[in-house]
């Protein structure tokens, strides 16, 4: 009998920390479903961000930019180049060489361009927990830890600090298979801005100078 007991008790000591990151994983994923639902009220969403490439845990680039949103497409500008992708095509224009480049990117280029797409990386191919960070820069947060399921995956691990006012992302560090990592800080966010189909596709009109190169 006693020895029942104490693979009973043996067995439920080994389940506690099952259930406790059964329940961290289950209040991370409605974090998220929240988040992405609150993503989509503040459509059109205009934010200010710092984009800040990182090598053996040293700043190597750092990159200012802003970037409307409304729900698949968005507006990119920053001192290098503008994209405006109208969900299907984008348009990278480079401002220094007077040439707006046109393709049909992936999935995972677009991952590498719009900050916001890591929002939805949950959804498939990434396993996510809840940390234990609850603040940042002053404001209160909730921190989500994704990890890629197999090394396929362009992005090892992704940290995400999502605000506990508004359920939006405030900072997110971005890990990639090599080692390196970003980490991309939203300094300012505005929600339900004015914008329109068209803004998010180039207008030749104001780049009447601009060679167009169709990389489709």
């Amino acid at each position: 009998m006693k020895r029942y007991i104490g693979v009973i008790f043996t067995l439920l000591i080994c389940s506690l920390p099952y259930t406790a990151t059964a329940q961290k994983e289950a209040k991370a994923k409605q974090i998220l479903d929240k988040t992405a639902e609150a993503f989509k009220k503040a459509a059109p969403l205009s934010a200010d961000f710092t984009l800040t490439v990182w090598n053996h845990g040293s700043p190597q680039n750092e990159t200012s930019g802003t970037i409307v949103l409304k729900g698949e497409m968005f507006h990119l500008t920053t001192p290098s180049v503008i994209t405006w992708f109208n969900g299907e095509t984008q348009w990278s224009y480079l401002p220094a060489n007077e040439e707006v480049n046109i393709s049909q990117p992936t999935e995972e280029e677009l991952q590498n361009i719009n900050p916001y797409s890591f929002v939805k990386l949950y959804r498939k191919g990434y396993d996510y927990r809840l940390g234990d960070k609850t603040s940042y820069k002053g404001k209160a947060i909730h921190e989500i830890r994704l990890t890629a399921e197999n090394d396929k995956s362009p992005f090892s691990e992704v940290t995400l600090y999502i605000t506990q006012a508004d359920l939006l992302p405030l900072y997110l560090k971005v890990k990639e298979q090599g080692g390196g990592y970003n980490t991309i800080d939203i300094r300012q966010c505005q929600q339900r801005v004015n914008a329109n189909e068209k803004d998010f596709e180039f207008d030749k009109k104001k780049h009447p100078h601009a060679e167009v190169i169709d990389l489709r």
